[in-house]
């Protein structure tokens, strides 16, 4: 997710063009990031001592790593831990703009602090963004009093990266008592015994905006775009009925019994009204959708 937030906040100020960004994009899922790269990010060494390693590099027929060690600027173990770091998307997203020359590692250290500002984020909510842990992202984009649905919808992104797409991210959620949607599909998740207290029935749908429901039924369905519009609910369905059975059976573990009731689905404009209606903007492949919870917080 952290490649298109902060990637579109790039494009926004000017930093870089869409071209640009979709290209870093797709070079992203080739890219290991190196150690020096990494160790800087980490603050486990400083940008000079990097460029030092990688100068010596050039020269001598051996490992990032070891060279580090030899000059005693990183540890065996520091070494082992920042090669488990190796896959972090962030990172990716970082080496790749340093390798296309389109920024530099304390440039982008500089938008992230604009980054943060922009959304009156914490230190904290930024290590969180930069870990790409959805469990961890997922409560930065909710409204404080709608804490109750971070679950389901951790639940929802966890399954769009595995299932439709792993640059899939999510915008900020909005909380009302109404809400008008397009093109939806709904599915209510009933509880047959709830002995953990707080827990509450659910709703949860997906609404068209821009395209993006059509993306996700295509991408679960592997079928081509365009699709009939009956098809599109019917996929769009089938997906809903995955990330809510995923959601019960988490429900099971803690003695949750639940039921899935069959979807139902709106092909055009409605309004919605419950206790409270959570709208969540999902961004997939360029288009947007929204993921809608009720229930009572």
């Amino acid at each position: 997710m952290v490649e298109y937030l902060l990637g579109n906040h790039l494009v926004e100020i000017g930093r870089l063009s869409e071209d640009q960004l979709e290209t870093v994009i797709a070079k992203m899922d080739a890219v290991r990031v190196k150690l020096g790269l990494l160790a800087v990010a980490e603050g486990m060494m400083t940008t000079e001592q990097a460029d030092e390693v990688n100068r010596l590099q050039a020269t001598m027929d051996k490992r990032f790593g070891d060279i580090a060690v030899e000059r005693g600027y990183l540890t065996e173990e520091q070494i082992s831990n920042l090669l488990k770091k190796q896959g972090n998307t962030y990172l990716a997203f970082a080496q790749v703009l340093v390798d296309e020359n389109l920024l530099q590692l304390q440039d982008l250290e500089e938008v992230m602090d604009d980054f943060q500002q922009k959304n009156s984020f914490t230190k904290s909510d930024m290590e969180d963004l930069r870990s790409d842990e959805p469990d961890r992202i997922v409560p930065l984009f909710l409204p404080a009093e709608a804490m109750c649905f971070k679950d389901i919808t951790g639940v929802l992104v966890r399954t769009m990266i595995r299932c439709i797409d792993r640059h899939v991210y999510i915008g900020k959620a909005v909380l009302k008592n109404e809400l008008s949607v397009k093109e939806s599909a709904f599915q209510k998740i009933d509880a047959f015994s709830a002995p953990v207290a707080g827990y509450k029935a659910l709703e949860t749908g997906f609404a068209e905006e821009d395209g993006g429901l059509a993306v996700i039924a295509a991408a679960y369905c592997k079928e081509s775009l365009p699709l009939e519009k009956e098809d599109m609910l019917d996929a769009a369905g089938e997906f809903l009925n995955c990330v809510n059975g995923l959601y019960a059976t988490s429900l099971s573990r803690s003695g949750i019994d639940s039921e899935l009731l069959p979807p139902i689905f709106f092909e055009a404009s409605s309004s919605i009204k419950d206790t409270a209606v959570l709208r969540v903007p999902i961004c997939v492949r360029g288009k947007k959708a929204n993921f809608i919870v009720m229930g009572q917080v």
